[in-house]
């Protein structure tokens, strides 16, 4: 067999969670080493490993890493274990093979027995990873409708129970006869009584933000003894689990295209909803479905608010919601989210007002704002001061006769000094050396004098030197991992000082959304005690 000469070899080896299942990404680096020398003669090979991350997505830090080292062309080999340790996602997988390509690097897995530098190898990797995300796609569908008749049944499928209830164990005979247990909705008393009270207090103030102001002036808290906010608040208001079961509720959902699993006739309004398929997940963010996906069961719980109001406050959920102002797109509020409220933590938000067509700003605390001044009543401050005040002190930070540069540039010099700072690691590394020579020199004695009573007093002698080289490599471990972490500093320190002067040379030419980039960038707290703005760039390095 021909042996290929490469200069560089890059392995990437993954696996979705730390357990001892499956391959591990150091049994895969193995394997793909023993690759590389039996087929290649190579001269370095570059390892990318990702442990805990899923190949649903290529949101891996390490093969972001490999990417940019591909497009920089730094390896001309990629060798991975199996196709799926790349990607499980077919859009994802042909991309990077295209950059691979584009790159003229050669890809290679092992398991599938593919090598895209022949024809043949690149049609069969393209078929096979066709094949198992169908294989993949067939078994999700098969879970899904599995979980859709179980819905069906009206039985809680598990996850966080909503407000007002918990889960408990039924038991049941299926149509074998077999006795098995379901879990359904059981009520918390106490808090339906407070889920009832929301809805009311909802019809009567008209708005979330009231509500929201009502709970807190009222030291309203949730299960979890925290207080309530908006996105709260709604989660519950527009949760079809509270609302009774009845042909009301059963034409309102019929007439978004819901998939009812009851007939009309068994919404006699004495049980409550359990709705599935409700939210989508998508890259961690979730969001709600068309009504028309929604999957609605008549549960075995009670419900407690009348189809009528319950459909009442989703008029006017969805009526306010369209009423709401867009935010993020106003170009005040250059310190947003950075400024926080010293008082009781919570962010300061802009307040815009107009006075003789003239646009005003100031900074309120949020918590002030939504309790009414009845949990915190600091006093709000001037926008326009406020901004240019952080934007003046960044200004100060890009000259040299400040203390806070000394004070970097004194922790920049400590960490050149402590890195450069060599002697312990070599005293280490010679008492390694030593240790290694002396347990060669027992060896030799003992190959002499087997049968000798010396031979006892020498094995240990080895054990005990062997012992010492163990603490003196996990010594030096901690070492290197101490440098290693001093230069990281070295190159934050460095990467802020250029920020600082960047911004300090060309704040008056920057567009508002890089200024407020960068000083998120720069800045790690901006804070408000009621009279002075206290601006915390080094927050960090503390």
């Amino acid at each position: 067999m021909e042996v290929k000469i490469i200069s560089t070899i890059a392995i990437y080896a993954r696996k979705s969670k730390f357990t001892g299942k499956g391959e591990s990404t150091e049994n895969q680096i193995k394997l793909c080493k023993d690759y590389a020398y039996n087929h290649f003669k190579v001269s370095e090979i570059m390892i990318y490993e990702d442990e805990g991350y899923s190949g649903g997505n290529i949101e891996r830090p390490k093969f972001k890493e490999m990417i940019q080292a591909s497009d920089k062309r730094k390896f001309e080999v990629l060798i991975c274990y199996r196709l799926d340790r790349i990607s499980r996602n077919i859009a994802d997988f042909t991309s990077l093979i295209e950059t691979l390509q584009e790159n003229n690097i050669d890809f290679v897995s092992i398991k599938e027995q593919f090598d895209t530098s022949t024809p043949m190898g690149r049609a069969m990797m393209y078929i096979s990873s066709v094949f198992a995300q169908l294989e993949r796609e067939t078994i999700a569908e098969r879970i899904k409708d599995n979980m859709y008749e179980l819905a069906r049944s009206g039985r809680w499928l598990g996850g966080k129970t909503p407000t007002g209830f918990t889960s408990k164990a039924l038991s049941y005979k299926d149509k074998e006869g077999t006795e098995r247990n379901m879990y359904v909705l059981s009520p918390v008393k106490k808090e339906l009584k407070l889920v009832e009270t929301l809805y009311n207090k909802y019809l009567e103030l008209g708005s979330l933000t009231q509500l929201e102001s009502w709970t807190l002036e009222n030291n309203i808290k949730t299960r979890h003894n925290k207080y309530f906010d908006k996105s709260i608040l709604k989660i519950i208001l527009s949760n079809p689990v509270y609302a009774t079961a009845d042909k009301k509720i059963f034409k309102y959902f019929k007439k978004y295209g819901s998939d009812i699993a009851n007939s009309i006739d068994e919404f006699d309004g004495n049980h409550g909803l359990m709705v599935f398929n409700k939210n989508k997940v998508k890259k961690g963010n979730i969001s709600k479905k068309n009504k028309s996906k929604w999957i609605i069961a008549i549960s075995h719980h009670k419900g407690v608010i009348s189809s009528k109001d319950w459909i009442k406050v989703q008029i006017k959920l969805n009526k306010n919601s369209k009423k709401a102002p867009r935010s993020g797109t106003s170009k005040i509020g250059l310190i947003t989210p950075l400024l926080v409220c010293k008082n009781c933590g919570s962010n300061m938000r802009v307040i815009i007002s107009r006075k003789n067509n003239k646009i005003y700003h100031y900074y309120k605390c949020l918590l002030k704002e939504r309790s009414r001044c009845s949990k915190c009543n600091i006093k709000n401050i001037n926008g326009k001061k406020a901004d240019k005040h952080v934007v003046d002190k960044i200004k100060e930070y890009g000259s040299l006769d400040i203390d806070f540069y000394d004070y970097l540039l004194n922790m920049k010099n400590r960490i050149i000094t402590s890195s450069n700072d060599n002697s312990n690691k070599e005293k280490i590394l010679n008492d390694i050396e030593n240790y290694k020579k002396a347990i060669n020199n027992l060896t030799l004695q003992l190959a002499d004098n087997k049968e000798s009573k010396a031979s006892k007093y020498i094995v240990e002698k080895i054990e005990e030197f062997d012992l010492k080289i163990k603490e003196l490599e996990l010594k030096l471990k901690g070492i290197e991992q101490a440098s290693k972490t001093l230069i990281e500093e070295k190159e934050k320190i460095d990467e802020l000082f250029n920020l600082i002067k960047f911004f300090s040379k060309n704040v008056d030419k920057l567009k508002f959304k890089e200024k407020k980039k960068l000083l998120s960038d720069i800045i790690d707290e901006i804070s408000w005690d009621g009279k002075n703005l206290y601006v915390d760039i080094f927050k960090k390095f503390k």
